[in-house]
């Protein structure tokens, strides 16, 4: 039977063989006669626990403190609040984009707009170089410059347009200058064929116009080579005919032969369609055609002169047009429109050509085919209008 010790130290049983506890390798043994240390009895497993229940109270371990809950409703609010913004926000871009509704970058614009308009866009004043002028060119292909110049701050664009490019034609473009108070655009007018034409600009709600004439270079226009009185023959600037666009616009007639000390005599056969001064000043007053008769003692010299624009009918309606000459050389059309008095484009209307053979008219535009004459008439609320074509 093999020997047992106890270790007096840590109180391990071990062979008393071993010389020495295994545990904590003390060489004490039982039968040394170095003085023991008081053993240790081992307590059993009921004492332990009594001395647990006993040391309870006093060294007990602290008792763990229970975590507060967090009520997760505030949060539930606040993420379903997030997710419907988020929902609007999508769906406001998605309808701008498609262009259901206008975007913010719209009403940027139009406010930036309207600003603009109310404090750069004013077009205060329109002048120009030549206003009121009678400009003469002596042949097709000589140009004029004319310069217009508005307040520095208008915002407004310039148009520059001809109201007979048979006879001037306006540049497509422009030159323009800004200086310290004023700026300025200058437009190059080009002769086409002999006859005269109103160029008018405008800018915002200004005008400002003048009168270019090309002058037939077979018209005698030097005074210093007039016949002798008993053999003269008056000549005036326009020897076949002259035309006026619009109600109030002038032209001067004058005899260009003129012997000096003569005097000349103006009438005019209709005086509600045009009337002239004594001076040659032409006026015309209302759509429709009349003679002009120069009377130098007992020789006369005439010229017809064209209103060729509409007066208005009882319910507002009028042509621009009511006679005009368009070249077949050169395939002319003319835009035949029926306007109100708002001018407006009436649209429901009729068309007849008394002769095809000289022209049809397609959507209100007169197309050329042959030479002649012949009427186009425009039938609106049982009314009439009519407008003299002529193809040369």
């Amino acid at each position: 039977m093999e020997n047992k010790v106890i270790c007096y130290y840590c109180g391990t049983i071990y062979d008393e063989n071993r010389g020495k506890c295994p545990l904590c390798g003390s060489a004490l043994t039982a039968g040394s006669d170095e003085p023991r240390p008081v053993q240790r009895r081992r307590i059993t497993d009921e004492e332990r626990r009594e001395r647990q229940r006993a040391a309870k109270g006093k060294y007990s371990a602290p008792k763990k403190l229970k975590k507060k809950k967090i009520d997760p409703k505030p949060f539930r609010i606040a993420a379903l609040l997030f997710l419907i913004l988020t929902v609007l926000v999508v769906f406001y871009f998605i309808g701008d984009m498609i262009g259901w509704w206008p975007g913010l970058e719209d009403r940027i614009e139009r406010e930036d707009y309207s600003k603009i308009d109310e404090n750069a866009d004013a077009c205060e004043k329109l002048e120009l170089d030549r206003g009121n002028e009678r400009i003469e060119l002596s042949a097709p292909g000589e140009s004029v410059e004319l310069t217009a110049s508005v307040n520095l701050n208008c915002g407004k664009s310039m148009y520059c347009v001809s109201s007979n490019e048979r006879v001037a034609a306006v540049s497509n473009e422009a030159r323009t200058e800004i200086g310290t108070e004023s700026k300025s655009a200058s437009f190059t007018v080009t002769a086409v064929g002999y006859g005269q034409a109103k160029i008018e600009i405008t800018c915002g709600d200004q005008t400002a116009s003048c009168t270019v004439i090309c002058l037939d270079p077979n018209a005698p226009v030097d005074p210093t080579e007039a016949t002798e009185p008993e053999e003269f023959v008056p000549q005036l600037n326009y020897p076949l005919d002259a035309s006026l666009f619009s109600r109030g616009e002038k032209l001067m007639l004058r005899v260009t032969n003129l012997p000096t000390g003569m005097k000349v005599n103006w009438t005019s056969d209709d005086v509600t369609v045009a009337k002239v001064d004594q001076n040659g000043i032409v006026t015309a007053i209302s759509g429709g055609k009349t003679i002009v008769t120069a009377q130098v003692g007992d020789q006369i010299a005439e010229v017809l002169v064209r209103c060729t624009f509409g007066d208005y009918a009882d319910d507002g309606a009028y042509l621009k047009y009511t006679d005009v000459t368009l070249s077949l050389a050169r395939s002319e059309t003319l835009n035949l429109f029926l306007y109100d008095r708002d001018d407006e484009r009436i649209t429901n209307i009729v068309y007849t050509v008394d002769n095809p053979n000289v022209c049809e008219v397609k959507d209100g535009v007169v197309i050329v085919k042959n030479y002649g004459t012949t009427n186009v008439t425009v039938r609106y609320n049982g009314k009439e209008y009519t407008c003299i074509v002529r193809v040369s």
